[in-house]
């Protein structure tokens, strides 16, 4: 009997090797047996199909291809390594099935060994775990797109276990925060915390564990160089098919720019509505295809109206004077109407009668669909409106006065200076009459007497003529003056008086106008006496615009001419002559002064004043002065 022969009852020895191939051909794997030196002996049917060779063909296994040509070196290092050892072989590796496909096999061999230790045979068996392969393969690529989306992601995403112990920390987790995984395991993340937000945050987290309800929280996280940032910090729980908790899950998301915002949003809001109240001034929005208005807290104050209250488009219903709703509204549809800014003042009446005047300005935007949307800003310029009423009728009384004192002083002035000699002409006058009555009559005494009433009447006319002079041309307070400037303030303090009147001023005023010289409260009085006059003029007419023309301009070189003209009633063209003499005017309440006085200022500023019609309706008013020169 061969050896073989002999090894193979050693090995099996209840049973003879047709039951032994049918035995192996049974299994669902496939199994084969080497010789010690391993060398093919046995095969079962299911790895003869496999491979589609023969018995005889799969002992030359190395140099028939079965085996894959990237992994034969492998495979036939490990053979000798197993067959020189005698260590079990397992190794994985791709094997040729008869098609042509390889697949991966998990091949593993034991030795048998005799009672000397000697080993007599390798049993061989080859598992197919291409599936398994291809399955952890999915699931390790799966797992690095997983983490590539995860760490890709731009926030600080995290994971902890049931207890709340940290256990997956995201590489942008890790990069802001400067920790390794190491460091941050556990609860070592939190040392990247703010002191002043730790405690409040571990206590929130602990409270979210308890009740197994997703939460945020908003603390402050440091960064890699020091610097604290806010965060918001959510979690959520993840459940098992029994509504367990298994998994908790995370994400730290930058808010610090947003607080920023939010912080100088507010600090903006607080400053607008302390801006509002200090200027008593509230802003509101308005759409005019909506009834939906919108008001500021201030706006509510200044109606007296409870902040919060809806606001009706009525606006009868939010108290506006009964005598300008029709100038509210039409203000309000001309812009609606042409899509333009509108402007106006009107009256609203308190509850208990009291009046307050607001000027309402509105902006004409529009949204991102067009629709004309109006942003506005209304002021309570009741203490305004009343300051200037007041001081323009003090401003009136005052001028009143001082045209009747002046005319008083005038008076006096007159009667003591021209009292003398009048005087004197009534003595020298009986005088001479007594003389002409005697007998015989004093002829020569008489002709005395008249030449001294001849005196007194000339020293009578001096007085009046020195008097003329004195309120004429008197002396000039000389100061270098800019023109433009001290009409500014002229119109300045003409400016309610002008509205009131509904009087549209237009001002021209030359950018490079010389200065001049002369008293700067005599020319204002000028300025003042021509707006007046033009004003007057403006009064009664209904027909047509009041419009007031101030301008200001060089005149032939060495002059500085002011020229106010306006659309008023004029003047007859024969009376453009007798305009500025004293005591002529064309008005029925007129006393003929202004122009007058207006004439003796020009003229004591070696200058000269004018007035003609113009081609339209209304009149020009203008005088012309000489260029300061350069000192007073």
């Amino acid at each position: 009997m061969s050896a073989d022969r002999r090894a193979k009852r050693e090995t099996i020895p209840r049973a003879d090797e047709d039951s032994f191939r049918k035995f192996l051909d049974t299994l669902p794997i496939f199994v084969c047996t080497l010789t010690p030196q391993w060398e093919v002996e046995l095969v079962n049917q299911p790895l003869l199909d496999y491979f589609g060779k023969t018995l005889d063909e799969l002992k030359n296994w190395a140099t028939i291809g079965v085996v894959h040509p990237d992994d034969l070196e492998a495979v036939i290092a490990q053979t000798r390594h197993s067959t020189e050892t005698g260590e079990p072989y397992n190794l994985e590796h791709r094997c040729r099935r008869h098609d042509g496909v390889f697949r991966w096999f998990q091949v593993r061999g034991l030795p048998l060994q005799n009672a000397q230790g000697q080993i007599v045979q390798w049993y061989v068996v080859l598992i197919d775990v291409e599936d398994r392969r291809r399955a952890e393969e999915a699931l390790r690529s799966s797992e690095l797109r997983l983490n590539s989306i995860i760490n890709a992601i731009p926030e600080l995403a995290w994971s902890t276990t049931l207890e709340g112990f940290v256990d997956f920390l995201n590489q942008r987790w890790l990069d802001y925060t400067g920790l390794t995984a190491e460091e941050a395991h556990g609860w070592g993340w939190a040392v990247a915390l703010h002191p002043e937000d730790k405690a409040g945050i571990i206590e929130y987290w602990k409270s979210l564990m308890m009740s197994g309800e997703p939460g945020q929280y908003e603390a402050r996280l440091r960064r890699f160089d020091g610097v604290y940032r806010w965060f918001l910090f959510r979690a959520a729980p993840v459940k098992d098919g029994s509504g367990n908790i298994v998994k908790w899950y995370g994400t730290n998301t930058d808010i610090d720019d947003r607080k920023r915002a939010e912080d100088q949003v507010r600090r903006s809001e607080a400053h607008l509505a302390e801006g509002q109240r200090l200027s008593r001034t509230g802003t509101f929005s308005w759409r005019p295809d909506s009834t939906k208005v919108i008001w500021s807290e201030e706006l509510y104050r200044i109606h007296e109206i409870e902040p919060g209250t809806l606001i009706s488009t009525d606006i009868a219903r939010i108290g506006v004077h009964p005598d300008d709703i029709p100038s509210v509204y039409e203000a309000a549809a001309r812009g609606v109407e042409t899509g333009s800014d509108y402007e106006h003042t009107h009256r609203i009446v308190m509850s208990e009668g009291r009046i307050k005047f607001l000027h309402v300005m509105a902006r004409a935007t529009r949204d991102l669909e067009g629709r004309l949307e109006y942003i506005g800003a209304v002021q309570d310029v009741t203490q305004r409106i009343l300051s200037e009423e007041a001081l323009t009728k003090s401003r009136s009384e005052l001028a009143h006065i001082t045209r009747v004192m002046s005319l008083g002083i005038l008076t006096a002035s007159i009667a003591h200076e021209v009292n003398q000699p009048l005087a004197g002409i009534i003595t020298n006058a009986e005088t001479c009459l007594q003389m002409l009555d005697g007998n015989p009559p004093d002829i020569e005494g008489a002709r005395g007497t008249a030449l001294r009433t001849i005196r007194d009447g000339n020293r009578a006319s001096q007085v009046i003529a020195r008097l003329r002079a004195l309120y004429k041309r008197k002396e000039v307070v000389a100061e270098i003056i800019d023109l433009n400037e001290a009409t500014r303030e002229v119109i300045a303090l003409s400016l309610s008086e002008l509205r009131r009147n509904r009087v549209i001023l237009q001002q021209d005023f030359a950018d490079d106008l010389p200065p001049v010289n002369g008293d700067r409260v005599q020319l204002q009085q000028v300025i003042m006496n021509l707006m007046r006059n033009s004003l007057d003029a403006m009064r009664d007419i209904e027909d047509r615009p009041r419009q007031l023309l101030i301008k200001t301009e060089k005149d032939d070189g060495e002059n500085v001419r002011l020229t106010v003209q306006d659309t008023g009633i004029g003047f007859a063209p024969d009376a453009a002559d007798r305009l500025f003499e004293s005591f002529y005017s064309t008005k029925s309440d007129g006393m003929g002064i202004g122009l007058a006085i207006s004439r003796s200022i020009i003229e004591a500023h070696h200058g000269r004043i004018w007035a003609t019609l113009n081609h339209g309706p209304g009149s020009t008013f203008a005088f012309s002065i000489p260029r300061g020169s350069g000192s007073a």
